[in-house]
């Protein structure tokens, strides 16, 4: 099941108290490819406050409303073919968006494709250039 063994048992200790998901990082075979895509397709906003020399591989950190894409270049241990065609039933991760049609719109026009969700939410999923799958549903802002 999803809860592991002694999750309903209660712990003396105070609980953690997440506050959000700052960034999500993804692997790129191509840095320059990732950013065509998330920078020009997508529109996201380069975060110039995260310097990349820090790190032993090249990168980059986007804005994604207030959280972030990290992207890096480095070797991809999963498997790009055989993939479900529908992204939902694979790995990905999900934020939100006001109007998904502009979005829809951009796909369309860089031969990105995407599908709809199956549950008749107003969203859709698709796959970058190396195959990592982004949901995206149109909601009102939760922050």
């Amino acid at each position: 099941g999803a809860r592991g063994a002694g999750a309903g048992r209660r712990r003396a200790a105070a609980r953690a108290e997440f506050t959000g998901v700052h960034h999500v990082g993804l692997l790129c075979e191509s840095l320059e490819r990732a950013m065509e895509f998330y920078h020009g397709v997508l529109g996201l906003e380069i975060n110039p406050e995260r310097p990349e020399d820090k790190l032993p591989y090249r990168g980059a950190w986007l804005w994604m409303g207030p959280e972030m894409v990290h992207l890096m270049e480095l070797p991809n241990p999963d498997p790009l073919e055989g993939r479900p065609e529908h992204g939902g039933r694979d790995r990905h991760f999900c934020v939100g968006i006001k109007d998904v049609e502009p979005l829809e719109a951009a796909l369309q026009e860089a031969g990105v494709p995407f599908t709809r969700s199956k549950s008749g939410r107003k969203a859709i999923f698709f796959r970058d250039p190396d195959m990592n799958t982004l949901e995206v549903v149109e909601l009102e802002p939760w922050r």
